[in-house]
């Protein structure tokens, strides 16, 4: 089967490669779609810095997919050929403290599939084989094209649910790209009042007004301080940081209530430089985001997928054939970014 297998540094050749078979307590999956994600932007460039520099050379990337399961491998009795499954990627050890705790995300063992630590082969490719754990059952009225938006959209759950409730809030999601926009589709049906997104892309911005945000903003050429204050005069209750940006999440300090809350969800690639002070006299409660928690997260995220809580049409941007992942995908990204919302990889 032909598949996409990274090697370092802008160097992703599509090749042919032997098809799996399912081992004990795994499934085989045949990918419907893989998803194009940030990080794995970071990992095409040779990042030195995150999970990037930690990816495996010699394995087939990709973490966001979706398929049917062809095969199961010996154990599994409960998962039937046919069934259309979202996976989450991640294996973890199971003893450490997290683990324990059922925080399988901070496992000091983390591997995710796709080449993260461990050579665990991911979606970027016909098939793929997967622990029985990692693969979730898809609910009635949910395609599973759009289950491959399930992992980046459990992020998006994840980070809401890591914030206070929502219910009634005023919130400031800080960034459009497909996590910001999926914490602006989780917040409104969480009950917020308003929600201002801002973005430096028109093209994220009208998606933003298209899901139903109360106000969008381009953070340099509008005034986001006057968008807060007409709808909030002590500044809104949550803010969502999704830029890893130092610029963006001050804008956020200063635009928080006081003893109001901000959420960083963002895949941070350094060190950043954060205006404490300000913090501090407020009183703002400052917490993290790490990817999900799959057992948690993922059910809530398919029913909602499958409600119709995020609108897939609006957020898949783009279908293309894994052999135009570079030119069309990844480059694509890298150059034009700001003109989609997700990448959709068909590897079949």
């Amino acid at each position: 089967m032909k598949a996409a297998v990274w090697y370092g540094a802008k160097d992703i050749r599509i090749e042919e490669i032997a098809t799996p078979e399912p081992g004990p307590g795994e499934v085989l999956v045949a990918v419907s779609r893989n998803g194009i994600c940030g990080s794995d932007l970071h990992t095409y460039v040779g990042s030195d810095t995150g999970g990037a520099s930690m990816h495996v050379p010699g394995v087939v990337l990709g973490h966001e997919f979706a398929g049917t399961v062809r095969e199961v491998g010996e154990g599994v009795t409960d998962l039937a050929v046919g069934t259309a499954v979202a996976v989450a990627p991640m294996e973890w050890c199971g003893s450490c403290y997290s683990c324990h705790h059922a925080w399988p995300q901070m496992c000091r063992k983390l591997a995710l599939y796709g080449g993260y630590r461990l050579p665990l082969h991911g979606g970027l490719a016909p098939f793929v084989a997967v622990s029985r754990r990692s693969c979730y059952p898809l609910p009635a009225g949910l395609g599973v094209i759009e289950a491959a938006l399930a992992e980046p959209m459990a992020v998006a759950m994840h980070a809401v649910r890591r914030g206070p409730s929502t219910l009634g809030a005023t919130v400031l999601v800080l960034g459009a790209g497909p996590i910001g926009l999926g914490v602006l589709q989780a917040v409104r049906a969480g009950g917020a009042q308003a929600t201002i997104v801002s973005d430096l892309s028109p093209a994220r911005r009208a998606a933003a007004a298209t899901l139903g945000a109360t106000a969008v903003v381009d953070p340099v050429s509008g005034d986001l301080r006057a968008a807060v204050r007409d709808l909030t005069r002590p500044g809104v209750d949550i803010v969502f940081d999704t830029t890893a940006s130092s610029v963006a999440f001050n804008q956020g300090i200063a635009l928080v209530r006081p003893r109001g809350t901000i959420v960083s969800v963002a895949g941070w690639q350094e060190q950043a430089r954060v205006d404490m002070g300000r913090a501090m006299v407020n009183e703002i409660d400052i917490r993290y985001s790490m990817t999900y928690e799959p057992e948690t997260d993922f059910p809530a995220t398919l029913a909602m997928l499958a409600g119709g809580g995020f609108d897939t049409a609006t957020m898949i941007s783009d279908h293309i054939p894994l052999e135009r992942l570079v030119d069309d995908g990844l480059e694509e990204l890298l150059h034009h970014g700001d003109q989609h919302i997700k990448i959709l990889v068909d590897p079949s």
